[in-house]
This record gives C-alpha cells, structure tokens and sequence, in this order.
C-alpha cells in the first residue's frame, strides 16, 4: 500500500482543490447521488490538472484522489464518468508513485469477483478501471492476467450488454498490456473465453470487441496458439464475416488478417513461461489458401458481394501487417499480388465484382507499400503476366489496371519497363477480350500521361497500323479474320484513347492529328469492307475515333468541317427499322453499330451545342432527326420481340437517352416527349420486370452520409469497391472519357439501363406543364399502390425517389419558379407515404427526406411553412420510431433547403420538438433526430444562439446517458458540437463553460479511437481555427495536426491538411514558426493518393508564397 503524502500545511493547488471537490462528491453520495454532468466537468479538469501538475504536488495527493476515484467507480456511475475516473486514476499513477498500481489492481479485482449481476454499472466500472491500469501497466502485473481472466468470464453472464463488452474491453487492454509474458494458463483461459462466448454472442457490439481481443491475441504473438488454434480462429472469422453488420465483419476482417500474418511468421510467434508441454511455433502453411484465396472463389449467393469485401480487406490488413509489423521486405509483396491474382484464374467463379476487390488489394496493398525501387521492378513482373498463356481474362484486366496505377504513382516510365512494353503491354492491345484491349488502350493513355513524348509516335504507329490492318480484313477469313480484327480494334481504341489524353498534355498534340485522325474515321465509316462482320468491327472503329476527337479536341480545330462530321450520321439514320430488320446480316452487329454511332452524337453534341454556342439553332435540327430517328428504331424492333437481342437494345435504348440527356434545353425535343416518356416510365408501369436503380449514391447529399447505407470509410477508394454493383456484364469502359470509374463495368447493363430511364424521366418530368406532371405522378402513385405486398415493392420504391429526386433536382436547374399546389401536394403525399411504411432502408428514407427539403425551394415561403408545421405537429403523434426519424430528417431538410431567414420563427419549435425526439433510448432514432437537429443548426446560423444552451445540455445527455459506446451515435454528438462552434465563433471565450465542455465532449468520444469519432475531433478544431480561432493557440492546433497526419486512415490525413491549409491562412507568421516543412514533406513523399499529393503541394505554396513575401520586403522573421 502506497504511503500518505498529504501534509496539512501546503496551500491548496488547482489539483488539489478538484481532489478535495471529488471527495467531496463521493462522501455525500450517500445522501444524494453524484451528479453524472458535474463528476463529467470535474474529471475532465481533473485529467488536465494532473497533467499540468508537477509531480511533487501529485504526491501530495495520489492516495486521496486514487482513494476517492475508487469511490466514484464502485458507487456505479455512467459510461464517459467511468471512462474519465479510469483514465484520471493511470494518470495520477504514472506520473505519481507507481507503487500504488499493485493495491489499486488488487483491490479491482476483489471487488470484481465478488461483484453482483444487480449492480452491473459498479462493476462496469470497476472493470474499465481495471483495463485501464493493464493497459499502461501491463508488464508488471502479468502475475494477476489468470484472476483477470477468470473474471472476465463471469463478467461475461450478465445481461446487460455493456457489462460483456467491458469484459472484453478488460481482457483486450489486459493481453495487449501483459504483451504476451504472463503465465500459460492465463492466455489458455483468455483464448477458451472467447471462442466460447465473445464471438458468438447476441449483441453486435460485443461481438466486434470479441474479433478485437483476437486482433489483440495476434498482436502480442498468441501466446499458446499452436497451428491449430491459429487455423481454428481463422476458421470463425470466415464464419463471422457471414454477419449482417457491416462493422462487425469489418472488425473480424480485421482480426482474420491478423491471425493469419502471426501464422505466416512462426519466428514471432510467443512461448508462454509456465511448464509446458506447448505448441510449437510453426508457420500455418496453406493459411493463406485456405482462409483467403477458396472463400474468395467460391463466394456466391446474396452474401456473396459483402463476403468478398470482407475477405479484400483481410488481405490487405495480413498484407500491411508483414511489412509494418513483421518487416518483410516489399520485394516479397510481388509473390503476394501472384496469389491475389491467381484468385481470377477460375473464369467461371469470376465477375466484375471480384475483378474489383482483386484490384483493391493489388492498389492498398501491395502498390501503396512499396518503396520506388520495387515499384519499378513491379511494373515488369506485371508486365509479364500479360505474357503468361494461363492468365485468365480478368487477370490480364487486373495486371493492366494495376500497371496503369503503378506508373501514375511513380510518375516516370523506367527503362527496365520500355524494354518490355512491346511485347507486353503493346502485345495485348490484340487481345482476344474486348475488356482486355480497353484496359489496355487506358493503360497507354496512362503512359503518356506520364510520359508525353511517346504520344507522336504511338497515334503515328496506330494510324499506319489502322490503314493495314484494314486492307488484311478484305481478304483474311475464318480464325484469321477474328485476330486480324480483334487487332483493329485494338488499335482503333489506343489511337482513340491518346488522342483524347494528347490535348491535355504539356507538349500539346501535333497540328496535323484532327486532320489525319478524322480522315481515318471517314473512310472507316463510308469505306468499310463488303465482308458483314469486318464492316461492323470497321464501323464501331471509325465511330469511336470520332467520339474521341470531338471529346478532346477544341470546336475550332473542327468547326470548318462540322457539315461534314454531320452528314456522317446521314446513312445511317435514314431508313426505317423495318428495312434494317429485314436486311441481310447479324441484327444485334447492326444495333451495336447505332450504339457507338449514338455515342459519337453524344460527343458531337457536347462539343458543338453547348447553351452559349453561336450556331447551335442550326447543327440542332440534324441531331434532333437522328435521335428522333434513333428513338423510332428503337420502338419498331422493342415491339418485334426478337430472340437474342435484348443486351444489345438495352445498350442502344442507353445511349439514345444518355445523348438525349447531353441536350442543353430539354424543350428543343419536345415532339419526343411521348416516345421518351414512354420509354423511360417503364420501370413504373412494368415494375417487376425491372432492376433496383442505383442512382441514389449519387443523388442524395453527401453531407448526411453517415446516416447510411453507404458511410464513408477510411477513403474514397473503399467507398467505391462497398457501393460496387456489378456482375456478370456491364458497359465497356470509355477511353474518352475524363474520369474512369474506380473499377471496370461497375453496374450491370439491366441496372445501367434503369438508371437511365430514371435520370431522363427526371428531365421530362421538369420539362412538362403542371397537367403534364400531375399525370405522370398518377403513374408513380399507381406503381406504389400496385406494388404493396410484392417481391418487388423495395426496388420500386427505389426506383420512384429516384425518379422524383431526379425530377425535382432538374426542376430547380431548369426552371426555379415555383410549382402548383396540385403539384407539390402531390409530391408531398408519396413521399409522406413511403416514408408511413416505416421499416424501409436508409436511402429510401433519406431520399424522401430530402424531397420534401427541395419542395420548399420549389414552393413559396407559404407553403414550406405550412409543411413544416404539418410535420411538426406528426411529431406529436407518431409511434413508429423509423418514420418520426425520417420526419425529424426531413424537417431539417426543408430548413436546409428554405434558408435560416424563411422559417426563423419555427426554428424554436424546430428545436423544441426535434431534442425532444432525440432523448428516447432508441439509438436509431437518437441518430436522425440528431442529424436533423444539426440541419436545423447550420440553417438557423444566428437565430439558434439563445438555444445554445439546452442543445449543448441534450448533447451531454445523450453522451452521459448512451452505455454502450455506440460510434454512430457519438459521431452524430461530435458533429452537434462542431455545429455549436459554428453559430457560437468568436463568442466561444477560452476559459467559457461552452468551450470547456465542447472540448470535453469531443475529447471522450474521440478517445475510442474510432475513425468516425476521430473524424469529429479533426473537425472540431477545423471549426475552431475558422470560427473560434481566440480559443487555442495555433501551436497547440498544429500539434493535433501534426499527429493526425501520420494516421494511416486517408479521411483523416486530407481533414487534417485542408485544416492546416485554413489555419496558414489564418495566421500565416505562427504557422512558420512551428517549422513544420520537413513534416510535411516527408507526408508528401509518403502519400500516394493523387488528390491529398494536391493538398499537402498546397500547403507548401503557401508557404513558398510567404516566405517570398517576407524576401521581398527585405526581411525574415526570426525563429
């Protein structure tokens, strides 16, 4: 036991005054309970006093703060009071007499095993403590890891789910801690505790933190894991990412990776001290194979998509931790990317989906890890897998994506690599795979982005090439005929592909190139080959050299021949679809040609017919009458029902509305309206016979993300592979178009086609009268009612936000005058109705909720006031917890939309209702009455000021009140309290309650750890340094910078630049003098995303424009 420093003669000091205040807190508990928002004041002053405290004074007062946090723990308090009294008392240990660490264990560990399941907060408590003191003291109490242990499995039997989370939580920090030296039967017990109860518990939460103790297990070398436990636990984290919460597969992803990199390094691996006999170190061999590489392959069924991300990221944390744990030089990764590739051998088990989260892995990890000598060496040995005669299609695609990835990132082409270019990258531009030579082409137009002096001669060597091959085909026939075409259209897409990159390049691109690249088009076009199937490949040819040309380059160099250009469609458009029926040859070769013909319609379109065009009336009138012409093509054959054609025409029918949807004025086609509007109300008058679109992602604000179902991970490049939809088919790739999607054929051509035909319903939805609208929502409101209690009613619900999102999103772009009352109420009451169904998914619930927002723009102030009482008053009555959060949400919404001036004077019932709703129990609804409070917030600016306080207060409660850490719903207070920063700004005083315990606030839910909450805090002092920046000195703000720019989470590292960006701004004299240049161009050297490069090249302008300044004016300051 620890003696009594206290002496009675020493003044009070400020640390001392917050003992004397705690203890005057736990001795009148007996009378009054303690306060949980003034313990919450107290230890977060507490924290900061002790580290501010020299330690003489601490001395003084260990015994008595230790005494009177054990206190406030065993009277059972709420989960951040717990969290702040365990991280107060390792504080006041470390930096005191760490002597008194072995009572205060001990007496946590006597009250625990005798700790009752009725006081579970007591021992909640207790056991935080616990692990918080292992945690930072873990080596010399190993002696207590059994007795630890063995509580925590009778912690493990209560009811109470934050009590089986703290367990775990104790068993985490306690093996981490012990780092793998306590005694054998510890780490057996430990290891039995969770295979038989964490993982397979009832509750997400426990669950998650059950996958982090054998994360934990991992980490410190599995300490009595032989080979067979190893492969046991691989075993139930494969089983476990079969879970329907994304956060607990993440979580077991996570634990899988990290087992299975312990089991490749038997040299790491920890014998425990006791007797043994124990397992021997061994390396699982096949571990990879078999708990990576066949669950990958033999994926399938509804799981199947959330299965394979789950095991993407597993390799790519087993990836990341042999080279940052296990130091295994980055030349091995080579070997690594074979066996990721390999995973595409199987064509049959293969769609684009599983092409995708191959591609993640090669990009995150292995590429991203390498140093710059093994990235050169890597683009050869990618190189020759394109040589390999067993490669599938979909590795060759995935050997080319990563190639052209490779060369961005090095931003040079190695000699090593143009040695070899010719007979690899160059060989398979004649690839027998039509994705293949598209991949290709885009891996050369990668090369020439990086190295522009090979554009000449490689458009030069396509162009000559292009003439011969087109002479072969004349007289080439059977196999021979195919790989002479194959060739044609491999070089016609590379030729394509560098004429679009050539503009945009330093060196520019040759006077002579439209000219001679247009005359190659022409005479592909009106010169084709009297063999059928070569004069289709020549056709699709010349008209993607055409689409090429008018996408990359000025009208100018094309105006004096746009007559020309024009009348190219003349041919083709003319008939009728019923002579082209009728014509001798293959019909969907001909339809494959209107659809590439009707993509170059679209270029020509873009480039010519822009809104402030001088001659667009006249280059107008042809285009409408190939489009029109294209749009009765297509009724004539729909309404044939031929076999087998259906791919094709689903194309064809998606490239006529993309161009329709290219038209800068909507009305200018408007004797097509009942042909499109036909066309495109399919999905609601045959609803079952169609896909779920997939156009919310992109519709709805991302500012509400985090609501779901797409929530932001750890970057952009995560995102996209989560939201992926493809499969078995999908549009090609566009070589000319300026951003590549993330991933080839990233929908399926049925979804595509849905997609479209709701995009353009949305246009001809805005571009109708009032009568027009009216009945076209009769056929919404129709659908809806038809499809209750169907198979299909979830997909049309989806399809039906789209369209009237679209729709209302197009209104406010074409014409924002204000909309009927017909109108409105109409929009209004399918929304409400779809929102009434209650238990629908997030997107649904956010795009109705959004909806109603953009109503207000679209009514008068009349009318939005009206809604917003209308929904207020639901408020009041409603039971379903879903439909009051989306009413909450939408409420906002309309805020956000209407502006803070228009509906000032319902922002106090706003508020008054809304954290109201947000005090229930039910996490779900706290979330979005929270996020619509928050819109309420950010619309109201200063007329939310006098409501401030209660906002703050409802924040605290809801943090004080949650026990089970729930990030979601932390993030959603963190980002209240960044709004409060917002409207409060210079007002937020240093030394004000309002700062402290906004301060507080973001320090306790950040200090989980978790990237979303972490999130938060990078936010809050972005909020500070624009709103607030009298609050926190800058040093103190570039300190926190500093840390979060070495995270290995590119969200945050971007957050944290562009605040640092703000804060040079702000004050650019402090910011020099932190002398933070060698930190950030040491991140600069380190990042490889191409759009953070951007922000940390940034940063170092601005201190380049600076610096030049203070030369300039004959001085320097002096640091």
């Amino acid at each position: 036991m620890s003696r009594s420093y206290v002496r009675e003669d020493v003044p009070l000091s400020r640390f001392g005054v917050l003992v004397a205040q705690l203890e005057s807190i736990v001795a009148s508990a007996s009378q009054q309970s303690p306060d949980p928002l003034l313990c919450f004041d107290l230890l977060s002053d507490l924290i900061s006093a002790i580290d501010e405290e020299p330690k003489e004074s601490i001395l003084l007062w260990q015994r008595k703060c230790e005494d009177a946090l054990y206190s406030l723990l065993i009277l059972g308090a709420r989960r951040p009071v717990r969290h702040l009294a365990s991280v107060a008392m390792g504080r006041i240990i470390s930096k005191g007499d760490n002597i008194s660490v072995y009572s205060r264990v001990s007496s946590l560990q006597g009250f625990l095993s005798d700790g009752k399941k009725s006081e579970p907060q007591k021992v909640a408590g207790a056991a935080q403590c616990l692990g918080e003191l292992y945690r930072q003291f873990g080596r010399r109490i190993t002696s207590g890891l059994l007795e630890t242990t063995i509580i925590a499995t009778k912690l493990m039997k209560f009811n109470e789910e934050f009590v089986r989370q703290e367990a775990l939580l104790l068993l985490q920090n306690a093996l981490e801690g012990s780092g793998g030296s306590a005694a054998a039967p510890a780490y057996s017990e430990a290891f039995r505790l969770i295979m038989r109860f964490a993982i397979v518990d009832k509750t997400f939460v426990v669950r998650i933190a059950g996958a982090r103790c054998l994360k934990a297990f991992a980490h410190i070398g599995g300490p009595c894991l032989g080979v067979g436990e190893l492969d046991n636990s691989a075993t139930h984290c494969i089983k476990a990412i079969e879970d329907p919460i994304a956060s607990v597969r993440d979580a077991f992803a996570e634990a899988l990776g990290s087992l299975l990199a312990l089991g490749m390094n038997p040299q790491a691996q920890v014998q425990p001290k006791g007797k043994g006999p124990f397992p021997p170190a061994k390396k699982l061999e096949g571990g990879l194979q078999r708990h990576l590489a066949l669950p990958f392959t033999r994926a399938n069924g509804a799981k199947s998509k959330n299965m394979r991300v789950s095991l993407t990221l597993s390799w790519v944390y087993f990836l990341q931790a042999i080279r940052l744990k296990y130091f295994h030089p980055d030349s091995e990764l080579q070997d690594y990317a074979l066996q990721v590739m390999d995973m595409l051998r199987a064509d049959i088990f293969v769609d684009s989906h599983a092409l995708a989260c191959v591609l993640y892995i090669l990009r995150i990890g292995v590429t991203d890890q390498m140093t710059e000598p093994t990235q050169r060496s890597f683009l050869v040995f990618l190189g020759k897998q394109l040589q390999a005669v067993d490669g599938s299609p979909f590795m060759k695609i995935a050997a080319l994506r990563t190639l052209s990835y490779t060369l961005k990132t090095l931003g040079e082409v190695p000699s090593e690599f143009k040695e070899v270019l010719d007979s690899t990258v160059v060989a398979a531009v004649s690839h027998s795979s039509q994705l293949v030579r598209i991949e290709t082409a885009l891996t050369l137009r990668a090369l020439a982005e990086v190295d522009p002096t090979c554009v000449s001669g490689l458009i030069t060597y396509g162009v000559t090439t292009l003439n011969a091959l087109r002479e072969n085909v004349s007289f080439e026939k059977g196999s021979s005929l195919m790989v002479e075409l194959d060739s044609l259209h491999g070089q016609a897409t590379v030729v394509a592909a560098l004429i679009f990159i050539s503009p945009k390049l330093p060196l520019g691109y040759p006077a002579r190139l439209p000219k001679l690249v247009l005359e190659v088009s022409k005479k592909m076009l009106t010169e084709s080959s009297r063999n059928t199937l070569a004069a289709t490949v020549e056709k699709e040819a010349g008209w993607l050299l055409l689409s090429s040309l008018l996408a990359s380059m000025p009208k100018e160099e094309l105006e004096d021949q746009v007559f020309d250009i024009l009348s190219l469609w003349a041919t083709l458009f003319s008939g009728n679809a019923e002579h082209i029926i009728k014509q001798n040859g293959d019909l969907t070769s001909k339809i494959c040609v209107l659809s590439t013909a009707v993509d170059a319609l679209t270029a020509f379109v873009r480039c010519f017919l822009s809104p402030d065009a001088a001659n667009s009336g006249i280059l107008l009138q042809p285009v409408m009458v190939y489009l029109s012409r294209a749009l009765s093509y297509i009724s004539t054959i729909a309404a044939k029902e031929l076999p087998n054609i259906k791919p094709a025409m689903d194309i064809f029918i998606i490239r006529t509305l993309i161009a329709y949807q290219s038209l800068p004025d909507p009305v200018s086609y408007k004797s097509d309206h009942p042909q499109l509007i036909k066309l495109c109300t399919t999905p609601y008058r045959d609803a079952s016979a169609c896909e779920e679109s997939s156009c919310l992602r992109l519709l709805l604000d991302k500012r509400d993300a985090w609501l779901g179902p797409w929530i932001p991970g750890r970057d952009w490049f995560e995102d996209e592979l989560c939201a992926f939809q493809g499969g078995k088919d999908g549009l090609m790739p566009c070589v000319w178009e300026n951003e590549v999607s993330s991933f080839p054929q990233p929908e399926t051509i049925k979804k595509t086609l849905v997609n479209q035909m709701l995009l353009c319903f949305g246009i001809m939805f805005a571009s109708q009268h009032s009568s027009g609208m009216v009945s076209l929502l009769g056929i919404i409101e129709q659908c809806l009612k038809a499809g209750k209690k169907q198979s299909w009613h979830a997909a049309s619900v989806t399809n039906i936000c789209v369209g009237l999102l679209a729709g209302l999103k197009a209104l406010l772009n074409l014409r924002p005058q204000t909309l009927g009352s017909e109108v409105l109420n109409s929009i209004q009451a399918i929304f409400l109705s779809i929102l009434a169904e209650g238990d629908i998914c997030a997107s649904q619930r956010r795009a109705c909720c959004e909806g109603l927002g953009l109503l207000a723009r679209l009514g008068n102030d009349l009318s939005t006031a009206r809604m917003t009482r209308l929904l207020l008053g639901d408020l009041t009555v409603v039971t379903d917890a879903n439909y009051a959060g989306s009413i909450a949400l939408a409420i906002g919404c309309i805020h956000r939309s209407a502006g803070g001036m228009a509906l000032s004077s319902l922002v106090p019932a706003t508020v008054s209702s809304i954290s109201l709703l947000a005090k229930t129990s039910i996490p779900g609804l706290q979330m979005w009455s929270l996020h619509g409070l928050l819109l309420t917030i950010e619309a109201a600016g200063f007329s939310f000021v006098s409501h401030v306080q209660a906002t703050l207060g409802l924040a605290m409660e809801i943090l004080l009140s949650e026990e089970n850490g729930w990030v979601d719903l932390q993030q959603g207070v963190g980002r209240l309290i960044n709004a409060i920063v917002a409207v409060l700004g210079p007002e937020l005083a240093p030394g004000s309650i309002f700062f402290s315990r906004c301060k507080s606030v973001v320090a306790e839910i950040s200090s989980w750890q978790e990237t979303a909450t972490l999130l938060e805090s990078v936010r809050f002092t972005q909020q500070l340094v624009l709103f607030a920046p009298q609050a926190i000195s800058v040093h103190s703000h570039v300190q926190t910078l500093l840390s979060t720019l070495s995270s290995r989470q590119p969200i945050l590292r971007h957050l944290a630049i562009s605040t640092l960006r703000h804060l040079i701004e702000k004050d650019p004299d402090s910011v020099i003098e932190e002398r933070i240049e060698g930190n950030l161009f040491h991140m600069l050297d380190e990042e490889t995303d191409s759009e953070y490069v951007k922000s940390y090249t940034l940063c170092l302008a601005y201190f380049s424009s600076f610096y030049a300044f203070y030369l300039e004016n004959g001085y320097l300051p002096c640091f």
